[in-house]
């Protein structure tokens, strides 16, 4: 029952963080920023992945594991940061939710990895254009996952980390 209510809880903020920074953003600029609080607050770190070729791939990832950083993501970061970055989203748990591309200024590839690292699915998104108002498209796993890794487009792709086979190495992110 303790843990119901831990899970319902930390859902709850998470919903909150993400509907107070919709509100917060809705009269906003197109203008980006090299850094937010959400963003200067995740931890890099080496992180270790197995691609569809059986070879290591290692690269730094910002961790993404507190609600403040799951909500902020890549949401008004200059293009030239996100273009050599990455970030690792840990939900905890496995997880169901829907991702969307509000105030991010540039196109990503996100893989989804469910408990033991195994890759569940891969999506591209694409950026909105500055000021849109419309319908959002949101982008979602094939599965429940615990782990959502958020690249510049191309990057999985380019590393052949889109497979049955590729891996995350789950021990690299705790």
């Amino acid at each position: 029952m303790k843990r119901y209510v831990i899970d319902f809880f930390l859902s709850g903020c998470l919903a909150a963080l993400v509907l107070a920074g919709n509100v917060a953003g809705a009269g906003s600029t197109s203008s980006c920023v090299q850094t937010t609080g959400g963003w200067s607050s995740m931890q890099e770190k080496k992180i270790f992945l197995i691609n569809d070729r059986g070879k290591k791939i290692v690269f730094l990832a910002r961790i993404a594991d507190e609600p403040a950083e799951l909500a902020a993501g890549y949401q008004y970061i200059c293009p030239d940061v996100i273009s050599h970055s990455a970030i690792l989203f840990d939900f905890g748990r496995q997880f169901t939710s829907r991702f969307h591309m509000r105030g991010v200024f540039a196109p990503l590839d996100i893989a989804f990895f469910d408990q033991s690292g195994k890759l569940v699915s891969v999506t591209h998104m694409t950026a909105e254009p500055p000021g849109f108002s419309g319908q959002r498209k949101l982008y979602s796993a094939a599965a429940p996952y615990r782990y959502a890794l958020e690249t510049p487009a191309g990057f999985l792709a380019g590393h052949f980390l889109t497979g049955d086979t590729t891996r995350l190495v789950v021990e690299s992110v705790h």
